[in-house]
């Protein structure tokens, strides 16, 4: 990814142009095919958001290096008519396939643009004449699409005529939808205390947590609480760049210290405003901060769940299928490659106790993750790992099956951090059964051992 800083006197020349002439020159239009290739790929408007930057992408599709000098970016909109808000400096040169980014931070682009108005920006020479435009209106019908906080409008794939609007952004890399297919399924459960640690000396323990093979981070609820918000989605564009998938851990029937019951036994319905506010969580998570996964935990009852069938209507086991339906409705709705997911307990009589049907969640949750823990309260031996991930992996109805394991041995009141190598022995039981991954619990406990190689 190439960036470029201005100079403060460039920047002032800049701010005073008002617009960019319309008037060709004495010979007609400049020839601008000596720029064909280069283009605007994307852009992420966010001038209306706090503490967010607006940056525009520029690509280049040809096979030849080209001198950007000679070209701008203008911007016309409910503020500014045609007003120059990038000039390339004098030598700039892209290369074939490179992508030059522009961007409120550096003050490349010297000002923001707005994601909740119409707008139109060109890249053009100084006479007017484009090299490419972007019409917001025109690409979306007039309105109809609106950048989220952590989105952007690219084009898709990179150079492609055609234009998305996604709640994820792609700066400096490849413009495309996340597939769940084209990563490790390999993951670790993290608490919000462990943003810091993962984020510390340039992200180096999140880059060798990549090089070993991990591939998803499950982030607890309380790391996109507004306090947490800057670090969370500085780690969140961290983890994109170096190829980590996010995953927004969100607590579903369970609320400060307290379980949740989403079936009003009384009056023979379900609690329909628990399930709108699970997702508003959602849908916060994947518009503000551009999570690609969404992961339920508390999608249960705590051992009760045959106490609250009030009708054949009305089930605990129905609460839970109905919490995984809407979420992967909404998920579906932006249409981008995002992943539901669901955290199981690991015995037998899920439906009974925790409302949990395993054929029934795993229609709409693309990975169902029992927590076959090794240790804490079950301590199972190999032969029961081995069976309840049989069992599992046989019951997905039509999800994959990650199986679970900790990072730790003891009990739940005293743990001991396990080698690496204890934990890729435990790992390795899972090979060969109907699970066809394997998630970590958690990170800060134990030392990750390499799995790149753990699944043929």
């Amino acid at each position: 990814m190439k960036m470029n800083a201005l100079t403060a006197a460039t920047l002032l020349a800049l701010a005073l142009t008002a617009s960019c002439r319309n008037t060709s020159g004495p010979n007609g239009p400049t020839d601008v095919s000596a720029w064909k290739g280069v283009m605007i790929n994307e852009i992420a408007a966010h001038d209306e958001i706090p503490d967010a930057d607006s940056w525009v992408e520029l690509f280049n599709s040809s096979a030849s290096t080209i001198d950007l000098t000679g070209l701008g970016l203008y911007l016309t909109d409910s503020y500014f008519n045609g007003k120059k808000v990038y000039e390339a400096p004098a030598g700039e040169k892209l290369a074939a396939g490179e992508r030059l980014l522009i961007s409120t931070a550096d003050e490349s682009l010297v000002t923001g643009i707005a994601s909740d108005a119409q707008f139109v920006l060109k890249l053009a020479v100084e006479d007017g004449t484009a090299v490419d435009t972007f019409d917001r209106d025109a690409v979306f019908a007039s309105g109809s699409a609106v950048n989220t906080a952590a989105g952007s409008y690219q084009r898709l794939p990179d150079g492609a005529s055609s234009w998305r609007n996604l709640t994820y952004a792609s700066p400096g890399r490849e413009n495309k939808l996340f597939e769940l297919a084209a990563t490790r399924p390999n993951a670790f459960w993290a608490w919000s205390s462990h943003v810091s640690s993962l984020s510390a000396n340039n992200f180096a323990n999140l880059k060798n947590l990549k090089s070993l093979g991990y591939d998803h981070v499950i982030l607890n609820y309380l790391a996109f609480e507004y306090s947490n918000k800057p670090m969370t989605k500085a780690f969140i564009a961290a983890a994109e760049e170096i190829g980590v998938t996010v995953h927004a851990w969100l607590q579903c029937f369970y609320s400060s210290g307290s379980w949740v019951n989403p079936v009003d036994d009384a009056n023979n319905r379900y609690k329909d405003e628990i399930f709108a506010g699970i997702l508003s969580r959602a849908r916060t998570y994947i518009e503000d901060f551009g999570v690609k996964g969404i992961h339920l935990d508390y999608i249960r009852y705590p051992g009760t769940a045959y106490k609250h069938n009030p009708s054949a209507e009305v089930t605990a086991v129905g609460a839970v299928t109905r919490c995984c339906r809407e979420i992967r409705e909404l998920t579906d709705s932006y249409d981008e490659g995002l992943v539901t997911s669901g955290a199981l307990m690991p015995e037998n009589g899920g439906a009974y106790y925790y409302g949990q049907d395993y054929n029934q969640m795993g229609k709409y949750l693309h990975i169902l993750m029992p927590m076959l823990y090794r240790h804490g309260s079950y301590h199972y031996n190999d032969d029961t790992c081995r069976k309840f991930a049989n069992m599992f992996g046989g019951n997905t109805g039509g999800a994959a099956c990650w199986a679970g394991t900790t990072t730790y041995s003891g009990n739940d009141s005293s743990v001991t951090p396990m080698d690496a190598e204890s934990i890729l022995k435990d790992c390795k039981v899972y090979v060969g059964t109907k699970a066809t991954g394997i998630v970590l619990f958690r990170y800060g406990l134990g030392t990750f051992p390499d799995v790149k190689d753990l699944w043929p």
